[in-house]
């Protein structure tokens, strides 16, 4: 059985820092605030994650003393982690599983950065799901009448029906909210 791909936590954090440096409760506080209702981030997590990125040189941090409290490292992206996030921003999810909580970091980070493009990464991950279902139907079409794997496919191929439908609705609104004066607040 294939291991289950961890979400990249690390793409999210150079989200809200690509907005400005951040210290890693703030960044918590920020992930929990923006992405708590599909994506929980331990504060442990956090921190770990941050470690990743600064070994990795997607980010950078500096120490700033606070009075009567340990001092505070304060984070920024690199342009390294900027090359990297918006990689991943812009290219759709390739796993159905994923959608619930990927795709829609990816369109939260599109909108609060005010980023051109979430259209595309709309219509791509539309042309993925039509590709599934595709392959799905090609998967029935070769079961018998009374093959478990027939119940496994259709189910599956509606799974991806739903996103789909759903992606339709998401364009439409996108393309309101895109067209639509400038909204204050998050």
């Amino acid at each position: 059985m294939r291991g289950r791909r961890r979400l990249p936590m690390e793409k999210a954090l150079l989200g809200f820092l690509m907005e400005g440096p951040m210290h890693g409760y703030e960044l918590h506080r920020r992930a929990a605030e923006e992405l708590g209702r599909i994506w929980r981030m331990g504060i442990s997590n956090v921190y770990g994650a941050l470690k990743r990125l600064e070994e990795g040189g997607q980010v950078c941090a500096t120490v700033a003393p606070q009075d009567n409290r340990p001092d505070r490292k304060v984070y920024r992206v690199t342009p390294g982690g900027r090359e990297s996030f918006m990689e991943w921003v812009r290219s759709p999810v390739p796993s159905m599983r994923d959608v619930r909580v990927e795709f829609l970091a990816r369109l939260h980070f599109f909108h609060v950065l005010g980023m051109e493009g979430g259209e595309d990464l709309i219509a791509a991950q539309e042309a993925i799901c039509r590709e599934r279902i595709e392959r799905l139907e090609r998967s029935l079409a070769r079961c018998g009448p009374q093959d478990f794997d027939r119940l496994v496919f259709d189910f599956r191929r509606r799974q991806v029906e739903a996103i789909l439908g759903w992606l339709t609705s998401c364009r439409e609104e996108w393309e309101q909210w895109t067209h639509a004066p400038a909204a204050t607040g998050r």
